[in-house]
């Protein structure tokens, strides 16, 4: 009985907090003047062109072809790729790129279309499900995901024949994850390290380390407060202490209201995502692009971005003749908020990931029988560890200036997350999207390179040529 009276009210504060975010971000928005305000002619076709460029599938973008992978059950992954699979023997590394909330390949578009890159690696940019010109699921668990997550990766490493009969034949691959990515990538680092040689990871937490230092916090600060409240008039500092060590958890909160509204009821949900002339993804679009000038051409592309193929671009085809999936043209196409709301609603992040025996069989073909493939693997397939370690070799690139996620919860004792051969590099002016923001788009690129190129140089020298001020905070 007790429980289910906490669970009610639980949930009770939950709506309430939702609700409350939700009309606080319409007040700003109305406040701002944005809400009612209509997209003029100019920013209408903007967008029509940004949606025409970004998909229409007989087009090349930027060097990068649309392509589709179908898994075994059918479901299809839209991506774009520099090098079509099967076309011929390939001796480049591959780097695959998983992009965040609210976006899709497209958040990529300033790394991908570098020619340093596509001329030293194969570059694969993808739609998460749900996403972009992807499939839809029935459910965003850890396990629907990851299991195709897993498969695309298994399935593309083969497409371009990474893994040939000898130790030398066999070619790098880099997974880059941004937000949504990033926390995917890491639970791939974890629980299917054998998929990368490297993992570049990018403003998204850790959700282990973030529940741990969570608890800690308010393990102490409530401790503290026990302390105090027996000698309230001597003990203020202690009650000072208490209250600061509490402000990281509390601004997290503050923070993270936009989760809460993802709990809302659906029309509540959908609401968020289009209401006010789409206010809330427009204000998010804004803030990718940090300090630097905002054009009416990017907030285009941040909205087609987010968007997705209208009509007119599901009419159209590859030069294979493939199309975008049926869940695209038939309901999509009007809208991919409540897909991208799954993600919070069904636990990607923090559920448990049940390998199918498939997963597990093809995940051992990699390793080929070897737990410890390539002297840079982190670890095996079966390796005993701390829940939520990342046993793949790893680089966390992080702005400091983020607004999504408190840096003190997402990085204090992410060490002990980390394998050798793993870095922490902060970039003090950058915040949460870093694959759009001038300077940590080009740090992102170098490493990325970095990467493709065998790791030879050292990573923080790289990342400062190029981002004075950049600070390596942890080498493992």
């Amino acid at each position: 009985m007790a429980g289910l009276l906490f669970r009610a009210i639980k949930s009770a504060i939950l709506f309430a907090y939702g609700l409350f975010t939700m009309f606080a971000y319409a007040f700003i928005q109305i406040r701002n003047g944005n809400f009612f305000r209509k997209s003029s002619e100019k920013e209408k076709l903007e967008l029509y062109l940004a949606r025409e460029r970004f998909w229409n599938l007989s087009n090349d973008w930027a060097g990068l072809s649309h392509q589709f992978l179908t898994l075994r059950n059918g479901f299809k992954f839209h991506l774009v790729c520099n090098d079509r699979p099967n076309s011929g023997p390939n001796t480049k590394p591959l780097v695959i790129f998983i992009h965040g909330f609210p976006d899709s390949w497209a958040i990529w578009r300033h790394i991908i279309r570098s020619s340093a890159i596509q001329s030293a690696a194969t570059v694969v940019a993808i739609d998460l499900p749900g996403y972009g010109g992807s499939d839809s699921l029935g459910k965003y668990s850890a396990t629907n995901v990851l299991e195709k997550l897993t498969e695309f990766v298994v399935t593309i490493r083969a497409l371009y024949g990474i893994d040939g009969d000898g130790e030398a034949e066999q070619r790098r691959v880099v997974i880059v994850g941004h937000d949504w990515g990033c926390v995917l990538a890491m639970r791939l680092a974890a629980e299917a390290p054998q998929l990368a040689d490297r993992f570049i990871l990018t403003n998204g937490p850790l959700p282990g380390l973030v529940i741990s230092n969570v608890r800690r916090l308010v393990s102490s600060s409530v401790k503290m407060f026990k302390t105090a409240l027996r000698s309230p008039l001597s003990s203020r500092s202690i009650l000072f202490k208490a209250m600061k060590s509490m402000k990281p958890v509390l601004r997290q909160l503050t923070r993270s209201g936009y989760i809460a509204a993802m709990q809302l009821p659906m029309t509540f949900v959908r609401y968020l995502g289009s209401g006010g002339n789409y206010s809330f993804l427009r204000a998010t679009h804004r803030i990718s692009y940090g300090r630097t000038e905002f054009t009416i051409v990017d907030a285009a592309e941040c909205m087609a971005s987010s968007l997705g193929p209208s009509a007119e671009e599901c009419k159209t085809r590859t030069k294979d003749n493939e199309q975008y999936p049926a869940s695209v043209k038939k309901e999509r196409v009007f809208g991919n908020f409540d897909h991208m709301a799954g993600y919070y609603r069904h636990g990607a992040a923090t559920s448990r990931w049940r390998k199918s025996i498939e997963t597990i069989a093809s995940l051992h073909s990699i390793a080929r029988g070897n737990e410890f493939r390539r002297s840079s693997s982190g670890a095996g397939l079966f390796d005993d560890g701390p829940e939520g370690v990342l046993k793949g070799n790893s680089t966390v690139i992080w702005g400091k200036e983020d607004i999504a996620l408190e840096p003190p919860l997402c990085l204090d004792g992410i060490s002990d997350y980390l394998v050798h051969n793993s870095q922490v590099i902060l970039l003090p002016r950058s915040g949460h999207f870093t694959p759009m923001e001038r300077e940590s788009r080009v740090a992102l690129e170098k490493a990325v390179e970095w990467a493709v190129k065998g790791e030879r140089e050292d990573i923080g020298a790289v990342i400062q040529a190029c981002y004075p001020k950049a600070t390596v905070t942890i080498r493992k």
